[in-house]
């Protein structure tokens, strides 16, 4: 059969799968910018995409209605409910599509909400001695005065060994401080960083780590070789080597996640969005090479990230599209 806008309820059907199969995609935990702009391609090239589009969100939220109800059931209830035979004589058309697309997802182990966007910690991360999660702050006391503050995705070892108040940064951000009586220690990767009368940033992604003093003096060590870092002083250092001393870094910008802030000077948008997806459940994509380029100034609360998007929307003239999941498209 076709239909006045030139689709057939095949075609249709065909357009709501491959809405489904873009919603799943983007919320597997896999997917990239290039599976965004997929999306936004797909998505604007005709009105019956669109429509297709919004039928498989309609679908999600039918999903989790269903899911809701099933683990609400009594066991007992659950058993009649899967086990009931279907009612014969039921005329399986374009209606009924969703309903066959519902079962499909919850026997297919829940396609549309089995993976998460925050992906599982690590196995050294899910057992740390402290973990935060996505835009989580703590604040962990030491021996001696010591302290460290734990910036969100953060996980830490207590250390022991070096004859001082010692953690070992497994991932995330954190700022050390030595306290009054004496100097504290903080291992990330092959390196350690020892701090004497002061404190300074420290943020491991993967294998690459980026030591910063604030306060007083820190000394790295790596493989044999030394770095004494002052006030605004940093070094980078991965598996394979150690940078030289860079001075002038910025502070301010770098520690505001310590008063619930961030501040974007001038940097990439594809840089914002990075930082972003650290202190917000979800996923943030860019759909679109030049945006990913364009720099950005501003700050922004850590507890209402979401105005990003209000802005980014209002007044740079971005297209933002809101998916479920927390899952947010910029092109």
């Amino acid at each position: 059969m076709t239909q006045r806008s030139g689709w057939t309820d095949s075609e249709l059907a065909r357009l709501r799968l491959e809405g489904l199969d873009h919603l799943n995609r983007l919320h597997s935990g896999e997917a990239t910018d290039h599976d965004a702009a997929a999306f936004v391609a797909w998505r604007s090239q005709s009105r019956a995409h669109e429509e297709a589009f919004r039928a498989a969100l309609r679908l999600r939220g039918l999903v989790r209605v269903v899911e809701t109800q099933a683990v609400a059931m009594p066991d007992d209830a659950k058993i009649v409910a899967f086990a009931a035979p279907a009612r014969p004589h039921l005329n399986l058309g374009r209606r009924h599509f969703f309903g066959g697309a519902i079962a499909a997802s919850v026997a297919g182990g829940a396609l549309l909400f089995g993976r998460t966007l925050d992906l599982l910690p690590s196995a050294g991360e899910a057992m740390a001695d402290y973990r935060t999660g996505p835009g989580q702050r703590r604040v962990v006391a030491l021996a001696g005065g010591a302290s460290v503050d734990l910036n969100t995705r953060t996980a830490i070892d207590m250390y022991a060994g070096l004859g001082m108040p010692a953690i070992e940064l497994i991932s995330g951000e954190a700022v050390l401080s030595s306290g009054r009586a004496g100097p504290a220690a903080l291992v990330a990767g092959d390196g350690v960083s020892v701090v004497r009368g002061g404190r300074f940033n420290a943020r491991r992604d993967g294998g690459d780590v980026c030591i910063t003093c604030l306060e007083g003096q820190v000394e790295v060590a790596w493989a044999g070789e030394k770095r004494m870092l002052r006030a605004a002083a940093e070094v980078r250092y991965d598996g394979s080597g150690i940078g030289p001393v860079k001075p002038g870094a910025d502070a301010a910008v770098l520690t505001a996640w310590q008063s619930g802030t961030l501040i974007f000077r001038n940097m990439p948008m594809r840089q914002v969005v990075a930082e972003i997806n650290r202190y917000r459940p979800g996923r943030v994509f860019l759909a679109n090479a030049d945006l990913a380029a364009r720099s950005l100034s501003g700050t922004y609360y850590v507890d209402r990230l979401d105005d990003f998007f209000s802005q980014a929307e209002l007044a740079l003239g971005i297209n933002v599209a809101r998916l479920p999941g927390n899952v947010v498209v910029l092109s």
